[in-house]
């Protein structure tokens, strides 16, 4: 057995062989924090970091913080060779923003690890774009690693900003409203001129 591995601090900037897995800030995924431990216990070269939130198991064969702040988790992503996550939007966006793969693991309402499916709808639409891939049942984790780490997404498409054309669009939208129904000053306000 591999010796347990405790608690990171600071994050480690890999050589770019780094396997990020993380489950959000919103909700504990002990059964995707458990199946990658069980991963790493069989890959003991493998470098990876697992952030784990407030889940109550806690790794042994990897290094895990419970939450990292938001410079911290970029460098994870920008230095990774492959994110594993839940089907989280934020975490794809940040993964295809890097151009880093994605292998995606739904959390299921029924196991009660989500109020709703929502995230396996996500997985759907997602199923089949470049660089994702989709992990529906624990067993199959060792083999999407494998199938992502072989990967390598486009980046096309995302982007933190809106395309010009659509906040022009918008523009014109919100100034023809205005002008159709001008806002009415408020009975609270008071108006000062010099």
């Amino acid at each position: 057995m591999a010796p347990s591995r405790r608690p990171e601090g600071p994050p480690a900037l890999g050589g770019g062989a780094l396997i990020f897995v993380t489950v959000g800030s919103m909700l504990p995924f002990d059964r995707l924090v458990r199946s990658f431990d069980a991963w790493a216990a069989a890959h003991p070269e493998e470098e990876a970091h697992i952030q784990i939130g407030t889940g109550r198991y806690e790794p042994v064969h990897v290094p895990w913080s419970r939450m990292l702040d938001g410079r911290s988790f970029e460098e994870k992503v920008a230095s990774a060779s492959l994110i594993v996550s839940h089907a989280g939007t934020g975490t794809v966006f940040a993964a295809f923003e890097h151009a880093k793969p994605i292998v995606i693991v739904p959390r299921y309402a029924a196991l009660r690890e989500h109020t709703t499916d929502h995230q396996l709808h996500t997985a759907a639409w997602l199923r089949g774009k470049p660089g994702i891939v989709v992990c529906e049942k624990d067993e199959d984790l060792a083999a999407k690693i494998a199938e992502g780490r072989g990967l390598r997404p486009s980046g096309d498409g995302f982007s933190k900003t809106a395309p010009r054309a659509f906040t022009d669009r918008l523009r014109r939208a919100i100034a023809d409203a205005v002008r159709r129904d001008p806002p009415k000053p408020s009975s609270n306000s008071t108006l000062t001129r010099g």
